[in-house]
């Protein structure tokens, strides 16, 4: 466990996974009243009331790029606008109990858009956070899109879509990464209620640029109301020697449909766009790619590679292509 030391000489420990040498605290409250308990034990504690914020825009604000500056968000909801985390080495810490899923440091929103928050500065941490994506529009698109590169995600859980008007867009995906070497470990995906009626998504990944990522131990939960369903859509376009990699994972389908594929296999090929699975599992499909693709999909049992998901623990039917 690290803790913040400038959080533990106010009394506050934060337990963050993470050797980070903080620069400026601030503190993401629900209320900057004395009936906030929080507020009111920060204030009490010696912090300022400068460093209090009622809302991620105005914490966000606060932050100065490339100098470790944290956000503390304390359990709430939180309703947020359209956001674009555009500053790069500064964090945001839920100050809960790590959770594998339901998080109660979490985002909620009630504008429409296509993205909710776009990441596009790089370095930066998210810790012990949900975003809880959907509304009651078919512009709600993408949770998160990733732009920026070296992101790291730790305990996070990106929650959706949470209404069966977003469950039933075409082209939805939850999380979509554009850029390099994004990082994410214990994070959950998804949900299992809505089910998911068209083409779309957990992950989707594209661009032009290096978009190479690793998942560790995450878990990816949905609902598959569509035989072209996805866990992962990858782009056409995908392409500039990306390799992303999975580790620990669970994919598991809720639903009683079951998909044709877990990923579509778009844009992948030899040496530039390929995809590895070490002891990972795969529920609710009948295959895991096409044949077209099967050759730049790798997976690991024991140590034991091959471009064959026999062996790789699908549950609902036997890889056999």
């Amino acid at each position: 466990m690290t803790d913040f030391s400038d959080l533990m000489s106010n009394g506050v420990p934060v337990d963050t996974g993470l050797a980070l040498g903080v620069g400026k605290v601030k503190y993401l409250v629900g209320t900057k009243a004395s009936t906030d308990a929080y507020y009111d034990l920060l204030i009490s504690r010696g912090v300022s009331v400068a460093d209090c914020y009622a809302g991620i825009a105005d914490a966000y604000t606060a932050l100065v790029t490339n100098r470790n500056d944290t956000i503390v968000m304390y359990p709430q909801n939180d309703v947020a606008a359209a956001t674009t985390w555009a500053k790069s080495n500064s964090h945001l810490v839920g100050a809960s109990p790590r959770a594998h899923g339901y998080n109660p440091c979490y985002f909620t929103h009630t504008a429409d858009q296509d993205v909710w928050w776009t990441i596009s500065g790089s370095n930066n941490t998210f810790t012990n956070v949900r975003w809880q994506h959907g509304g009651t529009s078919v512009t709600n698109a993408h949770c998160m899109e990733i732009t920026g590169s070296t992101n790291r995600f730790f305990g996070c859980h990106f929650d959706g879509p949470e209404t069966t008007t977003e469950a039933g867009v075409a082209g939805y995906d939850l999380v979509k990464i554009s850029n390099e070497m994004s990082y994410f470990e214990n994070c959950s995906f998804g949900n299992p209620w809505n089910a998911m009626t068209q083409q779309s998504a957990l992950l989707g990944f594209t661009g032009n640029k290096n978009c190479t990522s690793h998942f560790k131990d995450c878990t990816f939960t949905k609902n598959f109301g569509s035989v072209s369903a996805l866990y992962i859509h990858t782009y056409q376009s995908l392409n500039g020697g990306c390799h992303i990699s999975f580790d620990n994972c669970i994919f598991q389908n809720t639903g009683t449909t079951t998909g044709t594929y877990a990923i579509d296999g778009y844009g992948l090929n030899t040496n530039n766009a390929m995809m590895s699975f070490n002891n990972c599992s795969f529920s609710g499909v009948t295959d895991v790619v096409a044949s077209t693709y099967e050759a730049y999909l790798w997976f690991s049992n024991n140590g034991t590679y091959s471009a064959n998901a026999q062996t790789n623990g699908l549950a609902a039917n036997p890889d056999v292509s």
